[in-house]
């Protein structure tokens, strides 16, 4: 059951405005002609007004709580095994508790945040896309839960 704004259900609802659409509840895509633009904007956002889109609060399904020093390379590539992710099977998603921050600033002009994390004497690297503004309310040494995918880093062909 999806909890939340349903996209392609308020797509239906604007349908006299869309040339064509498609997708699910969490992604679609729509074709809109220019001259129907203002009209489609306009619907789409009383469809969300009367959703109560800020009211509602986000839920993270997790689906393991891991250790950090638990974490290896051929661990996180067994992960592959799952592939391909997509609505029907997401990636897996762990929490991890009480990690100690080591490291923290924002990133692309305060757009993301950067994160070195430590459990004992394991540290593990982390991103938190779209969460920069975040690097003001931390400081080193704070203690926090995480919760996140696995992916080794081939940014830049870093591993």
């Amino acid at each position: 059951m999806y909890l939340g704004f349903d996209l392609h259900e308020a797509l239906n609802q604007c349908s006299s405005t869309i040339e064509k659409f498609g997708g699910h509840s969490m992604a679609v895509g729509i074709t809109v002609k220019r001259e129907k633009f203002n009209q489609f904007r306009e619907d789409f956002e009383k469809v969300a007004k009367e959703a109560q889109i800020d009211q509602i609060t986000p839920v993270i399904q997790v689906d393991s709580k891991i250790d950090i020093k638990d974490i290896n390379k051929e661990m996180v590539e067994s992960l592959k095994q799952l592939e391909p992710f997509g609505e029907g099977n997401r990636m897996p998603v762990f929490v991890f508790k009480n990690l100690k921050i080591d490291s923290i600033r924002a990133l692309t002009e305060g757009k993301h945040l950067k994160l070195t994390l430590k459990d004992n004497n394991t540290i593990i690297s982390s991103i938190g896309f779209n969460l920069g503004h975040l690097a003001e309310e931390y400081r080193i040494g704070d203690k926090v839960d995480v919760v996140g995918v696995l992916e080794i880093n081939s940014f830049n062909r870093s591993r």
